[in-house]
């Protein structure tokens, strides 16, 4: 591989003159060489040049992950435009709010986000060209194009246009909110390269290396970390839609993957997942683990579990991803690494003065690979780079040997009586319990103190874990101020889209649980006793696990086996169905007020497990209003 490239354009171009044969994506039957990439993003470059796109302009797209994410990423980028992911798990009003902040020309969305632009088409004006990734046209309610049409139909000779330059913003990309609106982070092609070529420098790969990708395209983590370094490197991205344990075991097996980067949350299914223990994982060379925090100990059982280095790392959308990992050859035992080569790091004191090793401050970096800013937002600019130091917002510090260590978001430091509570730590010492499935740390009111730790725990389905348990075990591994005043027993963690727990709608839920009238849904229980049909049950073994939420509900496990029925006041470990909703919402499904479909995409219940037995499973019981009426 020769010369140095600083755009997008120039990377694309490059990997089709020097590898064109070589598999860019491989999307289950779909292949896609580099070559082929090159003609795909001409094709969407020279569409957009003849619907008047240009430099500067903000191309916006609601896409899961797909060949047309790079269509239109690469493609946009190649003419000067910036391109504009969305969240996937965006409602119409976010979606409304980022489209008329960054004043998007263009919008791109797939078939299930229909809906969701339909609903703002009257309330975006600047756009003024929508296509949707389908092959043929969609009930939208106006005018619109097919992305593979316009693929189709247009030249995949290079745009005629000045390419773009490494200090033009290539990518506009909003920040998930977690502490107030979202912002568009300003990213140039110059910071995505840089990045790209210092996280590959220290790791295994080369040309036609495969690496999987199963984390969303629209975040950086995806894309910034994982795709962008792959391709620098000229690589094989093996791209799925989504995470799935079978899957993800199934591709490291079939496609001989040499590494991947996953979060935490993943992790955990992966450790729980049967596959894990028989799949051949002799081609891999390494996994990353980032995007949020990994208690250390969890992170040895992966590394012993699957018998594959395991490398934390982290970094922030607002520095075009990683700053620091660990690496083969040098790594620590609960740090997230060295900071990369090129890049400066500091951890400052409040008079933005560098501390010394092992003392706790905001962690500052400095390089090629910081934002150009905030979009639009000239003041938080200013705030969060200072002498071209990109402030985090994350506490941590430094050992003697240069090591990374984080302690905790500067915003969700806890102070309890006028001392400084860590919520992570106190994270990993919960976490460590066996019967923990995960737990989040926030602060609460407190007359006396200020502020206390509040610990939201969410069990490993089917253990039985108390308060006073809890209590007991964190009080042999914390200072008594730092052990939470309270303890929430709680059957799911609201995450954003990487999996990283959102504290501030966590808050928000406990305060709506707090306030709102419960809802009775035990009867609906004990009522399926006489709605059963044993006719229609006939070979069936099989369980169904709810955790109803709210002060209305409890948990329930109904067993079906040989012709009959059963109902306990439990949660197993291993149900068939996993069912999590709260009272008022699960009465309204069972009710008919609300479908159940509706209620699983607008997440107003989760369903985990062979959801395609619950069909059979309903029809194992009368309709609620027959029994009353006999």
């Amino acid at each position: 591989m020769s010369g140095e490239v600083e755009t997008t354009c120039e990377l694309v171009r490059r990997n089709a003159a020097q590898y064109p044969d070589t598999p860019f994506l491989h999307f289950y039957d779909e292949i896609i060489t580099y070559q082929g990439l090159d003609e795909r993003t001409n094709a969407f470059a020279n569409f957009l040049l003849e619907k008047g796109v240009g430099r500067g302009d903000v191309v916006s797209y609601m896409l899961g992950n797909s060949p047309a994410v790079f269509d239109v990423l690469l493609g946009a980028q190649k003419i000067g435009a910036i391109a504009g992911p969305i969240s996937c798990w965006w409602q119409a009003n976010e979606v409304e709010y980022l489209v008329n902040d960054s004043h998007s020309k263009v919008l791109l969305v797939d078939p299930e986000y229909v809906p969701i632009a339909a609903e703002v088409a009257d309330l975006t004006p600047s756009v003024e060209q929508v296509l949707v990734n389908a092959p043929s046209a969609v009930d939208l309610g106006r005018p619109h194009e097919c992305l593979p049409e316009v693929l189709a139909r247009h030249a995949t000779d290079p745009p005629r246009v000045e390419p773009p330059r490494p200090d033009d913003t290539a990518a506009l990309m909003y920040t998930s909110g977690t502490t107030g609106n979202p912002k568009g982070v300003m990213l140039s092609h110059r910071g995505v390269l840089a990045g790209a070529r210092i996280k590959t420098e220290g790791v295994p790969i080369s040309p036609g290396d495969r690496g999987l990708c199963v984390l969303p395209l629209f975040h950086s983590g995806g894309l910034n970390d994982l795709a962008f370094p792959i391709m620098y490197r000229a690589a094989t991205i093996v791209l799925r839609r989504g995470f799935s344990a079978s899957e993800f075991w199934d591709c490291i097996e079939r496609y001989r993957i040499h590494a991947f980067y996953i979060v935490p949350t993943m992790w955990n299914i992966l450790l729980r997942a049967t596959e894990s223990s028989t799949v051949d994982t002799s081609s891999l060379r390494f996994g990353i683990s980032g995007a949020a925090p990994i208690p250390p100990e969890q992170l040895q059982e992966c590394k012993e579990r699957f018998g594959v280095p395991i490398l934390e790392a982290y970094g922030l959308t607002e520095s075009s991803g990683g700053i620091a990992a660990n690496t083969l050859e040098r790594s620590k035992y609960g740090s997230v690494g060295l900071p990369f080569e090129e890049l400066e790091l500091q951890v400052f004191d409040p008079d933005e003065k560098p501390l010394p090793a092992g003392q706790i401050g905001e962690i500052a970096v400095r390089g090629d690979i910081v934002m150009q800013g905030y979009w639009g937002r000239a003041e938080a600019t200013a705030e969060t780079i200072v002498d071209g130091w990109l402030h985090t917002g994350d506490l941590g510090y430094l050992d003697d040997d240069g090591f990374l260590f984080i302690a905790d978001r500067k915003k969700e430091m806890i102070i309890r009586g006028g001392l400084n509570v860590y919520p992570k730590e106190i994270e990993n010492a919960i976490a460590e319990h066996p019967a923990v499935a995960a737990v989040a740390v926030i602060p609460e009111a407190h007359d006396k103190y200020g502020q206390v730790a509040k610990a939201c725990v969410v069990r490993v389905r089917g253990e039985a874990l108390e308060e006073e348990e809890l209590r007991e075990f964190c009080s042999g591994r914390l200072a008594g101020y730092k052990v939470p005043e309270t303890f929430v027993f709680r059957a799911s963690l609201p995450r954003n889209a990487i999996g990283k727990v959102v504290k501030k709608q966590l808050a928000r839920e406990l305060e709506e649980e707090a306030q709102a009238d419960p809802v009775p849904v035990g009867h609906l229980f004990t009522g399926m006793v006489d709605r059963f049909l044993p006719a229609k049950s006939e070979g069936v073994d099989a369980s169904v696990s709810y955790h109803i939420t709210g002060g209305g509900g409890g948990e329930w496990t109904v067993g079906i086996k040989d012709g009959s029925v059963t109902l306990s006041q439990e949660i197993l470990a291993s149900p068939t169905v996993y069912i999590v909703a709260s009272d008022r919402n699960y009465h309204d499904v069972v009710t008919g007020k609300l479908d159940s479909v509706t209620a699983v995409v607008t997440g107003k219940m989760s369903v985990e497990g062979d959801v395609a037995f619950m069909a059979k499973f309903r029809e194992m019981f009368r309709p609620i209003g027959e029994v009353e009426n006999q």
